[in-house]
């Protein structure tokens, strides 16, 4: 029954050279006017330019890893804490490596049980917001560091912080304040639902033991195809629409 309305679109797409002006980040293809619109397409070459950041993520996991840590906890909502969960629930976690726990939820139900199933002196707690003001994600974090404070005293809570936000966030001078353990800045030309292939979900793939290398090769070689005529991300978006 779709099957015209869909061969319709695609042959619109063609006339309209839709692929080729996304790629080059062309933002008349939604509206005339560039705002919200050239500052989000970050995403489209993330996957290349992340592979240089690998030994960084590297590094990281081994320490958290050799320092004891066993469990993360990262506190997000929406687009930050979507693609970890992902993540998670599909590659689970390599032997040795991190248990990765998404918390997405403000119910305080929800959040007392996670704290009470928590080894807070062998668990690390992912700050992960963009805009590094999300109300719900400094809650979270101002909750488990007085709880991780109470377990391992105030001059070790720091360090079982991370951070993930973009430049010149308020959760950056945060993270300083309380000496968090490191603070990744991620590309300020991503949303949050096109991150997953930025710091935003790589840093918790890492930690579950992801294969990095092999994740972006992937994503680059997929990137690749849908630079063509054929684009399968493009053709899959004309049957969803």
């Amino acid at each position: 029954n779709y099957q015209p309305v869909i061969d319709t679109a695609l042959v619109e797409i063609k006339k309209s050279r839709i692929i080729e002006r996304i790629w080059a980040h062309d933002h008349t293809v939604w509206q005339p006017e560039p705002a919200e619109i050239t500052n989000r397409l970050g995403w489209l070459d993330i996957a290349e330019r992340m592979r240089s950041t690998i030994p960084e993520l590297t590094d990281i996991t081994n320490d958290l890893r050799k320092t004891g840590f066993k469990q993360a906890v990262l506190l997000g909502m929406g687009g930050s804490s979507l693609a970890p969960e992902v993540f998670r629930k599909t590659f689970g976690q390599k032997d040795g490596y991190l248990d990765l726990i998404v918390l997405d939820s403000t119910d305080p139900a929800a959040i007392i049980s996670l704290g009470r199933s928590l080894n807070l002196a062998h668990t690390i707690f992912i700050v992960s917001t963009k805009s590094g003001g999300t109300t719900e994600t400094l809650s979270f974090f101002k909750h488990f560091y007085n709880r991780v404070s109470d377990s391992v005293g105030k001059e070790k809570a720091g360090g079982h912080f991370i951070a993930i936000t973009d430049p010149n966030s308020a959760l950056v001078e945060l993270a300083d304040r309380y000496h968090f353990r490191a603070t990744f800045l991620n590309d300020a030309n991503i949303g949050g639902r096109y991150s997953a292939l930025s710091y935003f979900g790589l840093l918790p793939a890492a930690l579950v033991g992801v294969d990095l290398k092999k994740l972006l090769e992937r994503a680059s070689a997929m990137a690749d195809v849908c630079k063509s005529e054929e684009n399968p991300g493009g053709w899959l978006g004309v049957i969803l629409g």
